[in-house]
């Protein structure tokens, strides 16, 4: 017990010659006694720098991010259901401070003859009831205050921790820069739904809907913002994935290394392949060619190339849009298992191992999900599946670009 006790002084009065080493970070309170706390590689991204900063970080902050992460998943799925449902247009203003649901027949009736004033209403909802414009209404308000509870989620608990004096400062720009995403997410979301509110473009089939391009932005920062808080959280949580880096045997970590390359590039394409889908679900492609491998008989529908100028194809025609999309589910399809089948011939640690057979299985559950929602023209439920499959794939892998991440020499 004496030795212990003397073992602890020890590293706690080393504690300043350490924060001032070169590529070292202080926090001076992090080591107060009893306070649980992980000594991490510093979350950089996917990048593996020559020489790693080394910070130590509360694992209760890991537990928080962890935890904003699923709380943004959850957001992420409501938005699928959201769309799917063609609710998101159903409320014509936005406050930022939010606003509560109509009471009584005199609001509800004043929400409703707002809607009636745009596009939607007029060229495709006309013969709609109150009542089912209450449902509608308020799928869209629960998906607005969810984004304001997933705010307060982490937001609030970032000031505990800063207040706290428990956030590194080497972690605090990465927190504050998810902040100021999180707290952007909002106007993008109604920077989006405004372009809905207008009429439809003349050269399309009239349906009022958003902008495909605004909404596959709104849905790349969310994946981003997703993306940041999972990896750092790892990196808290699961800071050595393989047990001690001077356990590692030289061929596991060569084998980490050359895996490494790869898995980042099937990395970008999942993610491509998933802000694709979200021009599919921008242009409402999925109701349309709902047979599979080909789309009306034919390997390119007719009409790829009927929108001018000819890039306005890839992302507004609904041909084109559907076709590119299943292109790129197939190359992440076979993109994954010439991974998995590369990765099995090395000699790779157990949990590196483990996150490829699990990227392969989610590779193959999204893409059969992904036919069995083409082919039943995108029913809700398959659709808000197959959207919350796409996150899941990237979670995936995530974990693997985690378990590959740089092993310090």
């Amino acid at each position: 017990r004496q030795c212990l006790r003397t073992g602890v002084a020890a590293r706690l009065s080393a504690w300043p010659r350490l924060a001032a080493a070169p590529g070292r970070v202080a926090a001076p309170r992090l080591l107060q006694a009893g306070m649980p706390f992980a000594t991490i590689v510093s979350p950089v991204g996917f990048g593996l720098p020559a020489v790693p900063s080394t910070i130590a970080v509360p694992r209760a902050i890991g537990w928080w991010l962890l935890g904003s992460s699923v709380s943004v998943f959850g957001m992420v799925v409501l938005g699928g259901y959201t769309r799917l449902t063609r609710s998101g247009l159903s409320m014509t203003d936005w406050r930022p401070q939010g606003t509560r649901l109509p009471e009584g027949d005199v609001e509800w009736g004043l929400a409703f003859e707002r809607y009636k004033q745009f596009p939607e209403f007029q060229l495709t909802n006309s013969s709609m009831p109150l009542s089912e414009f209450k449902q509608i209404y308020f799928v869209e308000w629960a998906h607005r205050m969810a984004g304001r509870s997933v705010g307060l989620v982490y937001g609030l608990p970032l000031l505990f921790f800063a207040a706290r004096g428990m956030v590194p400062r080497a972690l605090a720009p990465r927190l504050v820069l998810l902040l100021a995403m999180g707290g952007s997410q909002g106007f993008v979301g109604w920077w989006m739904v405004r372009s809905g509110l207008e009429k439809p473009p003349a050269d399309l089939d009239g349906v009022p809907r958003v902008s495909p391009y605004r909404l596959a932005t709104h849905l790349a920062m969310a994946f981003t913002i997703y993306s940041l808080l999972l990896l750092t959280s790892l990196s808290i949580l699961w800071p050595d994935p393989h047990g001690s880096p001077a356990a590692i045997l030289p061929a596991a970590r060569k084998a980490i290394l050359n895996a490494a390359g790869p898995a980042k590039l099937l990395c970008a394409l999942i993610a491509v392949t998933a802000f694709s889908g979200a021009f599919v679900a921008g242009m409402h492609a999925g109701f349309s060619y709902n047979t599979f491998p080909l789309m009306e008989g034919k390997l390119v529908p007719d009409g790829y190339w009927r929108l001018t100028p000819w890039y306005r194809n890839l992302f507004e025609n609904v041909p084109a849009v559907q076709f590119d999309h299943r292109v790129l589910a197939t190359s992440t399809l076979g993109g994954t298992i010439a991974f998995w089948l590369y990765a099995s011939r090395l000699p790779l640690p157990p949990a590196a191992k483990l996150a490829s057979h699990a990227l392969l299985v989610g590779v193959g559950a999204q893409v059969a999900l992904g036919i069995a929602t083409l082919l039943h023209a995108v029913p809700v439920e398959l659709g808000t599946a197959h959207q919350a499959g796409a996150l899941t794939l990237f979670s995936l892998a995530l974990t693997l670009l985690h378990t590959l991440r740089f092993l310090p020499k």
